[in-house]
């Protein structure tokens, strides 16, 4: 089954694991075949940007594009975010500073646990 516009928050597997980050490639792959403009959000608290995690972000974004869909950075810190910016992701990546922004939920209106009841939101 196909599906239109599926939001999914994913945080990336460390960058020095290379079956880890295969295995994250390989749903991400699955998530652009079965789903027509998806939307990945990567999560990225604390997360060190090396060359693989850049290169992991950049895979991603080759696989959301097969199918229309976009992927998103949410919750970088300002030196990450100077890293994206650097390496020029921010042109084929969407950086916002929280998840619940990345999705376009005012998290205002709800609880924190409104926000990962699943509806929404994929892991």
């Amino acid at each position: 089954m196909i599906s239109n516009g599926m939001v999914v928050v994913k945080q990336l597997p460390d960058g020095r694991a290379r079956r880890k980050r295969r295995e994250f490639l390989a749903e991400i792959k699955q998530l652009a075949r079965e789903s027509y403009r998806p939307q990945l959000i990567v999560d990225l608290p604390s997360r060190k940007l090396t060359s693989e995690v850049l290169d992991l972000l950049l895979s991603c974004a080759e696989q959301m594009e097969k199918s229309e869909g976009r992927v998103s950075v949410a919750g970088a810190s300002p030196e990450a975010a100077v890293i994206l910016e650097l390496t020029q992701l921010t042109s084929v990546v969407n950086v916002f500073p929280s998840v619940s922004e990345a999705v376009g939920i005012d998290a205002s209106r709800f609880g924190s646990e409104d926000l990962n009841d699943g509806r929404h939101l994929a892991a």
